[in-house]
């Protein structure tokens, strides 16, 4: 054998084992997130939740009925679920503990009280309650239930100023 093929041989060994060896090699790698069924609602300001204060206003007297409607960060409830999540909303009594006898409390004489109620409708015939409430499906964006109040017409209490919190639940 000619040492010139001897001398060449490493350099061809070295060309062929490039021709196996791949430059390149291809692979996959997995994608995945996981969208939780989630929600949100009401207001959050300094670390408490809201939908703000559903306002009957001021009145003298009590002898003819008077209706609130809330309106979006005054009274109305405000929920964000995922699209296609079903939610539902209820509320409970407030202070009196019982949702079809709602009541609210002087802020001076805890003694003296004003009833109302909260309903589902305009035409207040069906009570916001503990266990139906109202139900929906998210939508991906802020969605608004309104609240609708009545103070039925009653014995005018004393003067002052009346309240009363109620707790509101979402669930999904």
């Amino acid at each position: 054998m000619d040492i010139k093929v001897l001398l060449l041989l490493p350099a061809i060994l070295l060309v062929s084992m490039q021709l196996r060896i791949p430059f390149s090699q291809a692979a996959t790698i997995g994608i995945s997130a996981t969208l939780l069924p989630a929600c949100n609602a009401g207001t959050t300001t300094s670390g408490s939740t809201s939908f703000g204060t559903l306002n009957f206003g001021n009145y003298a007297s009590l002898t003819s009925a008077i209706n609130a409607t809330s309106a979006q960060l005054a009274g109305s409830i405000r929920v964000n679920c995922v699209n296609g999540l079903t939610y539902k909303i209820v509320m409970d009594g407030g202070s009196s503990g019982v949702v079809t006898a709602r009541r609210m409390v002087n802020t001076t004489n805890g003694a003296l009280t004003l009833q109302y109620n909260l309903y589902t409708t305009a035409a207040r015939t069906t009570v916001w309650d503990n266990v139906t409430g109202v139900s929906g499906t998210g939508n991906g964006a802020d969605q608004w239930s309104t609240v609708y109040g009545r103070v039925p017409a009653q014995t005018t209490p004393a003067a002052g100023v009346y309240q009363d919190t109620v707790n509101v639940t979402v669930s999904w």
